[in-house]
């Protein structure tokens, strides 16, 4: 097979090392009733992975054309594999699914790993885990605790719907082209156990208490709606656990002109 170019647009680095590869598709757990769905096959390495495990489905959404013709040819002879050529933040999930819950994994492309982490709490109730090569650094934000500097909207936001584990950092070497940055793999499991449904208005709210999240809370809410909610009006977001904004967010989620149910730009 020729060298495949990684494209900077697509944020692409191609896992090489073969143990990280069989760790990761150790993590996702593949039964043979299993509808698996990875994110960016790349050149097919961890597809191979997956595929020698025999889920009873494999998709693998794909954006770089270039690339479809390398994983048809490579995967022709399993019945159970097909290529989804699209962007992945583009699918509808709900097309994958058959009986029982879908497996996301995938080396995420390190330019949309956050938004197609967020897109996940979307789809949460057919979701059965994710587990992503990604950032270090957005692995740190996502297993934040509160009053540390990595602790954000996303930690939050994924803490609400996911309980998160973090597997394992990976170094650069381990890719073509080396990323300029250490990587790691996280397992997402689904556990909305605070039973929201308003999720896209819970995220406008989230996006709006850590907007200047060095502020103090009553500089963006009323003192009588904080206390109502029993948070000290002189906290700043960063100092909040999730239970204490899911109590602020059922005090504040029918004020419509604060959060709406449309998709917040902030």
């Amino acid at each position: 097979m020729k060298k495949v170019k990684a494209k900077k647009q697509f944020g692409q680095h191609f896992l090489l090392s073969e143990n990280v590869v069989k760790k990761i598709v150790d993590e996702v757990d593949i039964k043979e009733d299993d509808i698996v769905v990875e994110i960016g096959p790349g050149t097919g390495v961890m597809t191979q992975e997956i595929l020698s495990r025999n889920p009873k489905k494999l998709y693998a959404v794909e954006i770089d054309q270039t690339l479809y013709p390398i994983l048809e040819e490579k995967f022709k002879e399993y019945k159970n594999f097909e290529l989804v050529k699209q962007d992945i933040l583009k699918v509808n999930m709900r097309d994958f699914l058959q009986d029982g819950k879908i497996k996301l994994v995938g080396n995420l492309p390190y330019n949309v790993a956050s938004l197609i982490i967020v897109n996940c709490v979307f789809n949460l109730d057919i979701l059965h885990s994710c587990t992503f090569m990604i950032q270090k650094e957005v692995a740190e934000k996502l297993t934040a605790k509160p009053k540390t500097k990595d602790y954000t909207f996303l930690s939050v936001f994924i803490q609400t719907f996911f309980d998160v584990n973090y597997v394992m950092s990976v170094p650069a070497r381990f890719f073509s082209p080396p990323p300029k940055v250490t990587s790691a793999v996280v397992k997402l499991i689904p556990n909305n156990k605070y039973n929201l449904t308003e999720i896209k208005k819970y995220k406008n709210f989230l996006s709006f208490i850590f907007n200047n999240r060095r502020k103090m809370l009553r500089t963006k809410l009323d003192e009588e709606t904080l206390l109502k909610a029993g948070i000290n009006p002189t906290l700043r977001a960063e100092e909040l656990n999730v239970e204490d904004f899911i109590k602020l967010f059922e005090v504040v989620k029918n004020d419509d002109r604060k959060f709406s149910d449309e998709d917040s730009h902030s």
